[in-house]
């Protein structure tokens, strides 16, 4: 394309802008107003530093202007031939990409792009081809300025380019040295600068790449290195998918954010990826195409040969452990069942705050400290560091979900599980440490419910009862507190010799007696049944009238207790009305209706033991 030219439409009646963002978003930020002119206006930019060139020594162009004569945000000139007076186009976000195209390159590879955002990325790649920002004899900086100062300026060493922003009250600074450069000229000293990376992309493997791509197509797609870079990094693995696939979808707010075809290849669910997605949002677009700059292999057709991907997984990792740290991966069951507990931490790092508590997930919502700027080498980040009331809340509701859920509902041996004693001994030491971070927790603490219950339930006897009882690894290898024969074998055997009941159906009828979500899935699973010994086990009961036959809404079983039924809005699950007190559940003054529910009383023994005693003494359900 040149100056006059607009690439023709990719997609009809849909904005440029919009195809795009969607194509270029998590790795670039493209603000409103971009279009196809803004690759134009990229290639004038280029053009004019290598104008620099032509200047005699000691000859220089400076350029100023007042504060508030340029738009903001939509305006994007291209270098006037006479007076030489330019601007950054785009805001000037473009320069990020500045030895980071790796992720493009990557994204234009990959089977799970879309082949209209595929064909923009393509576009973009040969259009920087050709501008010197791909050339490694050049250097570059960027910044801030403090002043209101729009100015462009050079000589025979480089140009420079401050603009002012009013909206955002900041002005961005972006030097070019030419090949051999010392200095480049400007009409006032940046308060801030940092270089920008040398990194793959030289014009030739950007070429290459992109001509690689329109002969081949995309690359096959290796399930195994998805699974090798989630186990090197302790990232989940859609999350590990999503970013060897270049972060498709990652500029987007709407959900799902990717389509069928980008599920598809990437084989994972809506949820799976939407969680997987907030996983990833710490790194922000600098974070993401700063981790990739550098997987690309040397020569592009690499990419194509047998292993070619699991190659660029195992640079991709090296990245991640420099960058981020790398941490330990959970299991693959644990990180689905940490994904449908629907806590606002991401799945991953609710696991990972339970797998290493005191050094553990990056907090939601972190950006690195300086957008402009490479993303420094830096270790975890530690969660449990909050600054504000928000961050307070999403991690205490994240402990007290994770606290409940490790204890009942993961097997015994499971890393994840194991690690709880170590979360509550850690919370507790920073609830104490009477710090701003303290305040926020007890705030967060403060506002569940009737005010005292997670602070009771974390400083009295269930929680030193129940971590207690998981530290001393009293539960076999594999199984669960939800069954009673694991924890309970004494229990099981008092109610099969007193209602004449199979082992089977005992354990069922203490599971419904006892349990807030006995569903038909989840007792399949605690148990190890198939659903053929499951459903002998129902009819026992059926046959001697200890349960009732019915369907309800959200429950997942045909079983229940005889007697009233309280409903539940989303997250807290309904339930038989005669349980709720036992398992530490409350109802509505109606009670019908479930009002919170989080904490179980005690340990699942003691509880399955309590139920039996009710019912043995004549205390249970009834219709």
């Amino acid at each position: 394309m040149n100056d006059n030219e607009t690439a023709p439409p990719l997609l009809p009646h849909i904005p440029d802008g919009h195809v795009i963002s969607g194509a270029l978003g998590g790795l670039v930020h493209v603000p409103d107003g971009w279009s196809w002119k803004t690759f134009d206006d990229i290639e004038g930019i280029g053009r004019y530093i290598e104008g620099g060139r032509a200047l005699d020594p000691g000859e220089q162009e400076v350029h100023v202007s007042p504060e508030g004569t340029w738009t903001e945000l939509f305006a994007s000139w291209a270098p006037d031939p006479d007076g030489h007076k330019v601007r950054l186009p785009g805001s000037g976000t473009w320069t990020d990409v500045i030895g980071r195209t790796g992720g493009l390159a990557l994204r234009a590879a990959s089977p799970a792009t879309r082949p209209e955002r595929r064909e923009v990325v393509l576009r973009f790649l040969e259009m920087w081809a050709g501008t010197p920002f791909a050339d490694p004899a050049y250097r570059y900086r960027v910044g801030r300025l403090a002043g209101p100062v729009s100015f462009n300026a050079r000589d025979h060493h480089g140009a420079s380019f401050g603009l002012h922003l009013p909206g955002a009250r900041r002005t961005l600074y972006f030097e070019a040295l030419l090949p051999g450069g010392e200095a480049a000229p400007r009409p006032e000293e940046p308060v801030h600068v940092v270089d920008c990376p040398h990194a793959w992309g030289t014009p030739e493997q950007l070429r290459r790449l992109v001509e690689l791509v329109r002969e081949r197509g995309p690359v096959a797609w290796d399930a195994d290195a998805v699974i090798a870079l989630s186990e090197a990094t302790g990232l989940s693995r859609p999350a590990a998918a999503l970013v060897l696939a270049g972060n498709p979808g990652s500029g987007t707010y709407y959900l799902p954010y990717l389509d069928q075809h980008e599920r598809t290849v990437l084989g994972f669910k809506n949820g799976e990826l939407d969680s997987a997605r907030e996983e990833l949002v710490m790194l922000g677009d600098v974070g993401r195409s700063a981790l990739l700059a550098d997987v690309m292999p040397e020569d592009p057709a690499d990419l194509w040969e047998p292993g070619g991907l699991a190659r660029v997984a195992g640079r991709t990792a090296t990245a991640w452990a420099q960058q981020r740290g790398a941490r330990p991966a959970p299991p693959w069951s644990t990180w689905q069942a940490a994904v449908a507990l629907g806590t606002h931490m991401p799945a991953a790092h609710l696991c990972h705050l339970f797998l290493d508590p005191t050094n553990s997930a990056v907090p939601p919502g972190f950006r690195p400290a300086v957008p402009l700027g490479p993303v420094e080498r830096r270790g975890p980040q530690n969660p449990w560091d909050v600054t504000a009331r928000y961050e307070a809340d999403f991690l205490v509701d994240a402990v007290f979900a994770g606290l409940a859920w490790a204890y009942a509902d993961l097997p015994a041996g499971d890393p994840v599980r194991e690690g709880m004693p170590e979360v509550v001994r850690h919370f507790r030491e920073l609830l104490a440490a009477g710090d701003a971070s303290a305040g926020f927790l007890h705030e967060s603490m403060a506002r569940y419910s009737d005010g005292n219950r997670r602070s009771d339930w974390l400083a009295e006897g269930p929680c030193d009862r129940i971590t207690a009882r998981v530290a001393a690894g009293e539960l076999p290898t594999g199984r669960y507190e939800y069954d009673p024969r694991a924890c309970a074998p004494d229990v099981v055997a008092d109610v099969a010799a007193t209602l004449g009941l199979s082992e089977d159906a005992a354990t069922l009828y203490l599971q419904l007696l006892l349990l807030p979500a006995p569903s038909d899935r989840n007792v399949r699973r605690w148990n190890a049944w198939t659903p053929a010994r499951h459903k002998k086990a129902a009819a026992e009961l059926t046959a001697r009238a200890l349960v009732v036959e019915d369907r309800r809404a959200r429950s997942g079983r045909t079983l229940f207790l005889p007697g009233p039924w309280a409903h539940a809005k989303k997250p807290l699950p309904p339930m038989e009305a005669w349980k709720a007190p036992l398992i530490g559940a409350q109802l509505k003054f109606s009670e019908d209706e479930v009002w919170t529910f989080e904490l179980l009383p005690d340990t699942l023994p003691a509880l399955f033991t309590e139920a039996w005693r009710l019912v043995r003494g004549g205390e249970g359900p009834v219709a």
